[in-house]
């Protein structure tokens, strides 16, 4: 159409006028439509201020926070408004709207050429798209040509809505700033050098704000045409709540009302929640009452809603919530035969993300890569989707039940689902909180790739090659994209950490054969020593019986000889001198007995030294190899060497007794001279290589004047639940129990095993060794000190 051609025919006009009223007067989550306005209520005041703004500046930015209905505002006031009120002048207006997404100027360009062709033939939209698209080329030159392509003029007016532009900023963030620097120029053109009969309206979030002075005078443009849209008065929300029921012979009580504005809480989502649970007590008051949900009939019964019909234990975020869980639970029903999958979990992960500043945003994505993405099935991820964005439902756009091409984008009707849904929004297990932990896990992945890659030696350990496999089973390369790629990298890291679990766990299967062999070993030598122990002992318990049975013998007769002495002291004084000259044979003989007796012992004591040199032989053979069960038998050995030789010390002191009067002597101190002795328990047995790397370098210390003994590590099935170094007498504990702690937590970065007294269990025990102690691992990792 030519600048001044003649107004367009009645019937054009009367198109603009006729209302037909939406299937539900409360549109739920999603923005109010254009096609909406006879429902759009309360914001008549702003709208006004925007038109006279837009009129003067021909240009005009309406900013604010997510949720405050900007979309809605312009789409289902202005727009209309403009239409409408100049119709009446006989002016014509035209309006579009479009949203920046993965393509800013293609997606202007489709809407400005469907303004003069809507169904029309493809092929002739396709040229004109091609002629806007080539306009937008021209920067600060491009108004004037799309004005002359839309045929703009003082009786033709074409108005842009160009909603969500911050868009605009994160396509710059992924594809570069030339279509944004474009688009930007052809806006800053609009405001300084406008055609006559075009305009355009721009809805931003406010903290994007900041982001405009990226662009060569559009934060100037930004300067003079913004609009902070303000918040709704208390009147203009009773408005928006109870106006459209009257429009389908219904009612919401004013109480209803006031119940609502307060639990919508008056922040960023108190309107689409509001309108949310508006929608939901509607749908549900109407079903009850077998209403139409089509629209109002005639001489139906009207309907009223009331605070009784207000069941929210949680507010209108709870309402919210609860409806979202039970489409969640409809969509798995109908679309994956009640099957407890996570497709709805992972379209929803991947259609959300957190910003810069810790926000959780939309994140809109084609149908055909959230199908990759997810891993689904495409009919049945497009199953899902169809039922989220239903009618009634409206969680994602586009709204409706059209067949969606595998290229369309699909998007969150609204933030505040993504605040609200208990699912989503939990943070600590929500959806949106496990992704952004995935991600990260998938990046501290590629960076263990490169190093991998730099040094295949380094690859992951056994515990964690075992959580990262089971991780990437729900993983693919489409949804690594997101995170920077390098599956295949990864692939390669992974694999290579199960070739090294592999051989660290043969290494393992050997080492445990040869600590059984070892055992075996250590239990057999100990038997021999035990057994030679007994038998020397016996030995010289039984040569010891038999010469104090001589003693005792000789002993009985020398006091029948003293009775017989003492009755016959009448007779005659030889006979006294011959029992005098028996009595000193008697004490002769069992001074001999004595004798013999030493002597006998002094035999054991020879027998016993042989018994210690055999040993002695058997430890030089036992200490090859030198490997840690090896040590260990030899020490056993020791053991058993060191009681044999107190046998001998113990008898040589019984012969020394027997050939010499009893000397009283300092009592020994109480530990004998035992050096301090540490056994190790384990709770894993994934504990047992840092347990044996620990018990390496404890060989080296030493407790007091003694080196710390080591017998070996054991694995427990009931384990403390701390980890803890066990005594068992106060005075070892505060001496070298303290001494030992030390040492532990000298060795070790974690755990930090407490210093525990059982003196009081075992004190009294005799069975319980002099310097004995326990250490006692809880389950968990062991990590050594680096030192």
């Amino acid at each position: 159409m030519n600048p001044g051609a003649p107004a367009p025919a009645d019937d054009a006009f009367d198109a603009v006028f006729a209302i037909r009223l939406p299937p539900r007067p409360y549109p739920g989550l999603r923005p109010f439509e254009q096609h909406e306005w006879p429902i759009f209520f309360g914001r008549e005041r702003m709208t006004d201020e925007i038109v006279d703004r837009l009129l003067g500046h021909r240009l005009l930015v309406v900013h604010g926070d997510s949720g405050c209905g900007k979309s809605s505002l312009v789409r289902a006031g202005v727009l209309p408004r403009l239409e409408q009120e100049s119709a009446r002048g006989g002016v014509r207006w035209r309006t579009c709207t479009t949203l920046p997404r993965a393509a800013p100027l293609w997606n202007l360009a489709r809407a400005l050429a469907a303004l003069d062709t809507p169904g029309g033939d493809g092929h002739g939209l396709e040229l004109r798209t091609i002629a806007f698209r080539r306009a937008l080329n021209f920067g600060r030159e491009a108004p004037a040509a799309l004005a002359e392509l839309l045929g703009c003029g003082p009786r033709s007016q074409v108005c842009i809505l160009i909603d969500q532009f911050e868009e605009l900023f994160e396509h710059t963030r992924r594809h570069g700033a030339e279509e944004a620097t474009l688009l930007a120029a052809c806006l800053v053109g609009l405001l300084d050098a406008p055609p006559a009969g075009l305009y355009a309206v721009l809805t931003m979030r406010s903290e994007f704000l900041g982001a405009c002075s990226r662009y060569e005078g559009f934060a100037e443009a930004v300067n003079r045409t913004q609009y902070l849209l303000p918040r709704m008065e208390h009147d203009d929300l009773m408005r928006a709540i109870r106006e459209p029921a009257v429009l389908y012979d219904g009612e919401v009580t004013r109480e209803l009302a006031e119940r609502l504005i307060v639990d919508g809480g008056g922040g960023q989502d108190q309107l689409p929640l509001i309108q949310h649970g508006l929608m939901l007590l509607h749908d549900e008051r109407a079903r009850a009452a077998g209403l139409a949900l089509a629209g109002p009939t005639p001489g139906a019964p009207a309907w009223r809603l009331g605070v009784e019909h207000y069941h929210a234990e949680h507010g209108l975020a709870g309402l919210l919530s609860a409806h979202a869980d039970a489409v969640q639970a409809r969509a798995e029903q109908q679309c994956l035969g009640g099957e407890a999958t996570r497709v709805v979990e992972d379209l929803f992960r991947a259609l959300t993300d957190i910003n810069a500043e810790g926000q959780a945003i939309r994140r809109p994505c084609p149908l055909a890569r959230l199908v990759a993405v997810t891993g689904a099935e495409e009919s049945v991820l497009r199953c899902v989707v169809d039922t989220f964005r239903a009618d009634g439902v409206s969680f994602l756009e586009p709204y409706g039940h059209e067949a969606l091409p595998a290229d369309e984008l699909i998007d969150i009707s609204h933030e505040a689902l993504i605040r609200c849904w208990r699912r989503i929004a939990e943070p600590r297990e929500g959806w949106l909180a496990r992704e952004f932990r995935n991600g990260l896990v998938w990046r501290a992945l590629l960076v263990q790739a490169d190093s991998f890659e730099r040094d295949p030696g380094n690859v992951l350990g056994a515990t964690t090659t075992d959580e990262r496999e089971r991780w990437l089973r729900r993983r693919n390369a489409a949804w690594a994209e997101r995170y920077g790629g390098g599956w295949e990298r990864v692939q390669r890291l992974i694999a290579a950490s199960v070739e090294a679990r592999a051989l660290r766990a043969a290494e393992r299967e050997v080492a445990e054969k040869q600590r059984q062999e070892a055992r075996r070993l250590r239990r057999r030598s100990r038997a021999l020593a035990v057994g030679l122990s007994v038998l020397a002992f016996t030995s010289a318990l039984g040569g010891l019986a038999w010469q104090q049975s001589r003693i005792a013998e000789a002993a009985r007769r020398f006091a029948e000889g003293e009775r017989e002495l003492a009755l016959t002291a009448r007779d005659e004084v030889v006979r006294q001198l011959e029992a005098l000259v028996e009595a000193r044979e008697a004490e002769a003989a069992a001074r001999a007995a004595a004798e013999a007796v030493a002597q006998e012992a002094r035999q054991s004591a020879t027998a016993l030294a042989s018994v210690v040199d055999e040993l002695e032989r058997a430890t030089t053979a036992a200490n090859a190899p030198a490997s840690g069960d090896g040590q260990a038998v030899q020490r056993s050995l020791t053991e058993a060497k060191s009681e044999l030789r107190a046998q001998v010390s113990n008898l040589s002191n019984l012969s020394a007794q027997q050939a010499a009067p009893p000397v009283s002597a300092a009592p020994a101190p109480a530990s004998g001279g035992v050096a301090p002795r540490l056994w190790i328990y384990i709770a894993e047995e994934g504990q047992r290589p840092t347990a044996e790397a620990l018990e390496a370098r404890l060989r080296s210390v030493r407790i007091g004047d003694a080196a710390l003994e080591l017998p070996g590590i054991v694995l427990v099935k009931a384990a403390p639940a701390r980890s803890m170094l066990r005594c068992f007498r106060t005075e070892e504990c505060r001496q070298d129990g303290e001494a030992l702690a030390r040492a532990l937590a000298a060795l070790l970065q974690s755990p930090t095993p407490s210093l525990e007294d059982f003196s009081a269990l075992y004190g009294s025990s005799g069975s319980v060794r002099a310097r004995h102690y326990e250490l006692w691992f809880a389950p968990g990792a062991i990590v050594l000190s680096a030192r």
